[in-house]
């Protein structure tokens, strides 16, 4: 690659970054609150004792600045240690920054829109994979930083007694996500989706 075609490449990649952040900032509500279903299945599938509801809180500074809030009724006794448990009903509270929880459909969304095609139905074909991808890559991340959130608090309480409560798997992944895993999963998901439409493309 030639160095004018590889700074071509480069100033492409930074004006779709900049074209998808700025749809992220201004319709990034509309495209969450679609997701809410999903989000809150996958989270009864990962913390059965919990009932979750979502919703999107502006900030009072900013109409630009929202999280999505993560409230969850307990529905049965959640014992922390042998001493200690969360009784039933209670309510528990996280959030995420809405902006953040985009990250990934940013990244995976300029390197597809930068990637050479030879026809504009190739380009159409690689984004609508790349929907799809970063819908899933989503659903993997955001209810583990949520779920994630209420789980170290609990930890805590958790800790200060005898037989403390086993830390669940998801923690762990949303260590991972929040260290720089979402950045690793919008590029793997970018280049998954290349792959299956070269493999389309043979077809």
């Amino acid at each position: 690659m030639s160095r004018p075609e590889l700074l071509s490449i480069t100033l492409k990649g930074l004006l779709a970054w900049l074209v998808l952040s700025g749809l992220v900032l201004f319709f990034g509500e509309g495209l969450i609150t679609g997701v809410f279903p999903l989000l809150k299945a996958v989270m009864i599938s990962m913390a059965p004792d919990l009932s979750p509801s979502l919703h999107v809180v502006k900030s009072v500074q900013s109409q630009m600045d929202a999280s999505i809030e993560l409230s969850v009724l307990a529905l049965r006794p959640i014992y922390l240690n042998a001493d200690h448990f969360i009784p039933p009903t209670t309510e528990l509270k996280s959030s995420a920054h809405l902006l953040h929880s985009f990250v990934p459909l940013v990244i995976e969304g300029s390197i597809l829109l930068v990637w050479p095609v030879q026809h504009w139905r190739q380009r159409m074909l690689l984004l609508g994979l790349g929907l799809l991808a970063a819908a899933l890559v989503i659903l993997a991340i955001l209810p583990a930083q949520l779920l994630g959130k209420l789980e170290i608090s609990f930890q805590d309480i958790a800790e200060l007694g005898s037989y403390p409560r086993s830390v669940p798997w998801f923690v762990d992944w949303m260590v991972f996500c929040e260290l720089g895993g979402r950045w690793l999963l919008g590029i793997a998901a970018a280049w998954l989706c290349i792959q299956i439409h070269r493999a389309f493309l043979r077809i």
